[in-house]
């Protein structure tokens, strides 16, 4: 389904549920103070020598709403086509979720899109996991999209088992700890301890509720089927994808001033 902005009349929620609503935002993973602690977390980043990787994995779970783990499952081939260009969509496939359920994602915010790039040419630079024939912008279609570091080279993210409650029983899902750990150490670092790997996922979907983004479109791009899920992420009667997530941060560049 395309991001594109209807003109269906605004869904609204009723104003007597707005106090639960707020309640459970509290609870759970934290959202941004403001933007100015979302600069401040990616100046932190740009440090080291994972620092084009660090930077574009942060824009993914802001610009693309996605969970950690899920992120680093994705390959080249699915947000790079074969002719090298980045797609402005792509699709987040069910084994790589939480959930089991595929979902498509945006990818049009202008400074994810450059990180992503950055990165790309990070790995080109550092011979890291390249196609033979040049497709998919130089990289092994087939390789994950972010990778490991390990002395001076650079190698795939290793998944580790790690069980959790449901309403069904314990279930057990196979997590990239090493990234989960470095986001949360990264925001903790800044000041950030109420902030985890999914902050991103709920700050964004605030913003995009204060921007005037239709309640549906903000559902469908976090991923969730009931809607008393993404209640708990966003402020109460959402209204207005491309256009205002390219205006939710528009005095943080990329990095580096790009």
């Amino acid at each position: 389904m395309p991001f594109t902005e209807g003109h269906k009349p605004v869904k609204r929620r009723p104003i007597s549920e707005a106090a639960k609503r707020l309640e459970a935002k509290t609870k759970g993973a934290g959202k941004l103070k403001d933007k100015a602690q979302l600069k401040h977390i990616l100046a932190n980043a740009n440090r080291g020598d994972c620092a084009e990787r660090n930077i574009a994995l942060i824009w993914f779970l802001f610009g693309s709403l996605t969970r950690i783990t899920e992120t680093c499952y994705l390959r080249v081939s699915d947000v790079f086509t074969k002719s090298g260009k980045l797609k402005m969509i792509f699709r987040m496939k069910a084994e790589y979720t939480k959930t089991g359920r595929s979902r498509d994602c945006a990818l049009v915010l202008k400074q994810q899109r450059q990180a992503l790039l950055d990165w790309r040419d990070r790995r080109l630079n550092d011979k890291a996991m390249l196609s033979d024939d040049g497709s998919y912008g130089g990289l092994r279609g087939d390789s994950y999209l972010f990778l490991s570091r390990s002395g001076k080279r650079w190698v795939s993210l290793a998944f580790n088992p790690k069980k959790y409650k449901t309403l069904d029983g314990i279930k057990e899902t196979m997590v990239c700890s090493s990234m989960e750990n470095y986001i949360r150490n990264l925001f903790k670092s800044c000041g950030a301890k109420n902030l985890s790997s999914h902050s991103g996922r709920k700050s964004t979907a605030s913003l995009l509720s204060d921007a005037g983004i239709d309640y549906g479109v903000i559902q469908m791009v976090i991923g969730h089927i009931s809607e008393d899920i993404t209640d708990t992420y966003i402020i109460p009667d959402p209204k207005r994808l491309t256009n205002a997530l390219n205006n939710l941060y528009p005095t943080v560049s990329a990095i580096n001033g790009k």
